[in-house]
């Protein structure tokens, strides 16, 4: 079947990413894949992390289809990704569902390393639920690993899951619903303002929320986006210390 843009209907949720887009034709899901993800979604493929991923059901698995004649300028692809039966938010999420997202996150970010590829966003966003466990769906999340930079979406992952579970933690589980507000994420400062004092007693949460919205201050670039080398065992010692920031709340 090929998708006919005249019955298209782009998804609002997928606008922000200039690499592709989501879109609806003829009441079938598709993504398109923009010339300018080629070189990383041809590495994903040739690589073997697309099917890495897929057969552990890490990655929710998908099929090419023709390019129609009709298809929006700048298509290098178009996929049909499997559908998802039932469509949940981050806060609809139960603490243990934010943990499970965070950590298959993490597992994803560790994979892709070993394939020469990084993710370049950490939203919660990225995962849904099937058969009442976690699965990426995000094809357009990977990109070739730059060595030259530490992971650009710590931040991200931080304001996304982190800061929400510490968030339900300490305060209680029904302050998921904060996450109504913060669509993109919980602010660190704000976050780290909200959490009692005894929250200082967590190392890991000292240093990747409260520390982390300090250095972050004054500065509109995340700080995994400073150009400075950082070597792969670095990078696993700090997916590591997320890994076990998430475990222990």
């Amino acid at each position: 079947m090929t998708p006919d843009s005249a019955s298209a209907r782009t998804e609002f949720s997928s606008f922000r990413d200039p690499d592709g887009f989501l879109f609806r034709a003829e009441g079938v899901l598709y993504r398109q894949i923009n010339t300018s993800y080629r070189e990383n979604y041809e590495h994903l493929k040739n690589s073997g992390l697309l099917e890495k991923l897929q057969s552990q059901n890490l990655l929710v698995r998908h099929r090419e289809t023709e390019i129609s004649g009709q298809t929006a300028n700048d298509a290098y692809r178009i996929i049909r990704p499997e559908v998802i039966p039932v469509i949940s938010y981050p806060y609809e999420w139960c603490f243990s569902q934010i943990r499970d997202a965070a950590l298959l996150t993490l597992q994803i970010q560790k994979t892709a390393m070993e394939y020469g590829m990084s993710l370049k966003d950490a939203s919660a966003y990225n995962i849904q639920f099937a058969d009442g466990r976690p699965v990426f769906i995000d094809t357009l999340s990977f990109e070739k690993s730059d060595h030259s930079r530490p992971w650009v979406a710590y931040r991200q992952f931080c304001q996304h899951f982190l800061a929400p579970l510490a968030i339900m933690h300490y305060l209680g589980s029904r302050l998921n619903t904060i996450l109504k507000v913060f669509l993109d994420g919980m602010p660190l400062d704000i976050a780290s303002a909200m959490l009692p004092p005894r929250s200082y007693l967590n190392p890991s949460v000292t240093l990747h929320i409260h520390l982390h919205s300090r250095m972050s201050e004054g500065s509109s670039a995340s700080p995994g986006s400073h150009r400075s080398s950082v070597n792969s065992n670095a990078l696993r010692g700090i997916f590591d210390s997320l890994e076990k920031s998430v475990k222990k709340l």
